[in-house]
């Protein structure tokens, strides 16, 4: 499959964020009928945030601007071994470690696979293959505009990216067969809000594979005055194992896999299966 085109969007699964009603394709843009809303597509990325960010209450939305610009940076050693070591420890694992991980939590599913916060397709690109397609969201068009870049650059085809809220997800119930959340998940500002969402969009017994950051033994986060800045200044949540498994009962799964090194918590769980009358994400 190719990368997507605003014409053969149409063939794939977006739905409308707003009242997950389908979409209807015409020139550069896709339209929901039910709230008369057009998402423009934007080099061939379709747009389902509306407004700037710039103005918003949520700190980590107010940076997208420095987000966008780091986006070049951000696979190198500038950036994610950097921060990996600084805030994880010196034990943390690395990009390839980390790919690795994911992986085998993944294990050898095929079919629909959510990136959630994506980034460039960081992880998305790298595990993507003919029998595993990657729907990446991200709310930083840097970020997503990057990753195509790569895609194209490295053929990596079987790759799809829209700017979206995690929150707000442009998919219908049960459409993944997996999911990722990679070093995104402490900056989510209503965690179980996000987890509901996901599981929303997953299948039932579907793996979710994450890594997020826990008050580990080593890095800055093993001290509780940087945690209590990072969450003040920046809105970083760094969760405890019980804390977090709590949140992802509550929000629909199940089968909670923690594994900690340093500071840095690398995860699975399992999409419940809904009970019976409720709500897909709610159970």
């Amino acid at each position: 499959m190719a990368l997507q085109t605003a014409r053969d969007v149409t063939a794939a699964i977006y739905v409308c964020p707003t009242c997950k009603s389908s979409l209807h394709p015409s020139p550069g843009k896709l339209r929901c009928a039910a709230c008369s809303i057009d998402y423009p597509v934007e080099d061939d990325i379709p747009e389902f945030i509306a407004g700037e960010l710039a103005a918003s209450p949520d700190p980590q939305l107010r940076r997208m601007r420095f987000i966008d610009k780091m986006a070049g940076l951000y696979e190198t050693d500038l950036w994610y071994p950097l921060v990996m070591k600084v805030y994880g420890g010196r034990h943390g694992p690395l990009l390839a470690q980390l790919v690795r991980s994911v992986a085998d939590r993944l294990g050898p599913v095929e079919g629909r696979v959510l990136d959630v916060a994506c980034g460039p397709g960081t992880f998305g690109r790298r595990i993507a293959s003919p029998a595993r397609e990657i729907w990446g969201v991200d709310v930083s068009r840097g970020m997503l505009r990057q990753g195509r870049r790569y895609a194209a650059s490295e053929g990596v085809s079987n790759l799809h990216f829209a700017r979206a809220r995690v929150e707000a997800l442009p998919f219908g119930d049960a459409a993944f067969d997996a999911a990722l959340c990679c070093g995104s998940l402490h900056l989510f500002t209503d965690t179980r809000a996000a987890l509901t969402e996901i599981a929303r969009v997953m299948k039932p017994a579907a793996s979710l594979a994450a890594f997020t950051f826990t008050p580990g033994t080593e890095g800055l986060l093993k001290y509780a005055w940087f945690r209590d800045w990072s969450r003040t200044r920046h809105g970083l949540h760094v969760f405890a194992l019980d804390d977090l498994e709590r949140t992802l009962a509550l929000s629909g799964f199940e089968a909670f896999q923690p594994e900690i090194r340093g500071s840095t918590l690398l995860f699975s769980a399992r999409r419940a299966a809904p009970e019976s009358g409720s709500h897909p994400g709610f159970s």
